[in-house]
């Protein structure tokens, strides 16, 4: 007895040693996937969810029953008073550059963060409100915060249909003309709602990732323990809300969206990990629309003069990689010049393809891709 007390001991330490690795594992794998799970926007924290007066804007509350039968707040914005910076500089430029057709256009829905999302949304109403166009925001999570956890648009897209329903019962009009805007989460969001909404008729993505594994995956620290980490993160994910980072991948939803829905993807985020112009090319390029466009910000490494970029992609092939095409990107000067061109590419592109007789042939199929930039 006294020979294998030691072993023993060597067994119930080694047994003691595993569960504190897996206690400090799983708690360091929690620390990761709780800004996954709860995605809040602490610029805003401490702020109520509609400002009591915004500048240049005159906001109308409204409630209406969300996918998962609770009240979502939402808010309808129009130009009011005097206006804001945002405001002046889209005016500034319609003054010389007009934009006379916007008027077709009965609703934006425009969404940007989970949390706060009418607050969040609010510098985009302002530069499409000075346009004259109605704006609808709203709060993804739910009226008092009451979904705890974020599916990334999984299911708060399914709130997409039954804000429209509330609008189209509001402006007495059988089909009214409705465009989305979305920006990160939201532009997720957006592209998964359009796969299944054909009442939206046209898109503005802006810094939408490609999926949330590959985000994910991009941002979470480098480790040998990296894929346990992962399947970890996906455990801890699924246990919470029941789905796993595979799930949310807006870039299969984009090739489900109606090929005559006008597309506009633009990139403005150069640094974040999060989402990078490479998602928004592999997003461009599931699109089925024969209305496309990518924009992304000039860079040094652009001619001084250059409006456009050529972006070569390539399709995956059993041992070996083809390219397949080019293309051409417009090149932004800054995220200011972009809410103008946003403007823009709503009355010229957008309220033109309404006109346009549809096309009744199927999307193109997903592709596989590798982007080279």
């Amino acid at each position: 007895m006294k020979i294998f007390r030691p072993m023993r001991l060597l067994v119930l330490a080694v047994l003691i040693a595993l569960v504190t690795v897996g206690v400090h594992l799983w708690n360091y794998v929690s620390e990761l996937t709780e800004p996954v799970l709860n995605p809040t926007n602490k610029s805003y924290a401490g702020y109520s969810t509609v400002p009591a007066k915004v500048l240049g804007l005159k906001l109308e509350q409204f409630t209406f029953t969300g996918w998962d039968q609770g009240e979502v707040l939402a808010v309808i914005a129009n130009k009011d008073g005097e206006e804001s910076s945002r405001q002046l500089s889209v005016i500034g430029d319609l003054t010389s550059n007009k934009a006379d057709r916007l008027e077709v256009i009965d609703y934006a829905l425009i969404c940007v963060d989970w949390d706060h999302g009418i607050r969040s949304a609010l510098p985009l109403a302002e530069s499409l409100t000075a346009a004259g166009i109605t704006c609808v925001l709203w709060e993804p999570r739910g009226s008092d915060n009451r979904r705890k956890y974020c599916t990334h648009g999984l299911r708060e897209c399914a709130d997409v249909p039954l804000l429209i329903d509330e609008l189209t019962r509001r402006s007495g009009k059988s089909s009214p003309v409705i465009v989305g805007v979305g920006q990160g989460y939201g532009a997720g969001l957006m592209l998964q709602a359009a796969a299944n909404e054909p009442r939206i008729q046209g898109i503005i993505s802006i810094d939408a990732y490609a999926s949330l594994r590959e985000s994910i995956t991009r941002t979470m620290p480098q480790t040998p323990l990296s894929l346990l980490t992962l399947w970890l993160m996906d455990l801890r994910i699924n246990s919470s809300v029941g789905f796993e980072c595979f799930d949310v991948a807006p870039v299969e939803s984009a090739s489900k969206i109606d090929r005559n829905v006008p597309v506009l993807v633009v990139n403005l985020t150069q640094t974040n990990p999060v989402s990078t112009l490479e998602d928004a090319v592999n997003i461009y390029r599931q699109l089925p629309s024969d209305k496309r466009e990518l924009w992304t910000l000039h860079s040094a490494a652009d001619a001084p003069d250059a409006t456009t970029r050529t972006i070569t992609t390539s399709r995956r092939k059993i041992g070996r990689n083809i390219q397949t095409n080019t293309i051409e990107a417009g090149l932004l000067k800054d995220e200011d010049n972009a809410a103008i061109g946003m403007v823009h590419w709503l009355n010229d592109t957008f309220v033109t393809a309404l006109d346009t007789p549809h096309v009744h042939t199927p999307a193109r199929p997903l592709l596989t891709s590798d982007c080279h930039l």
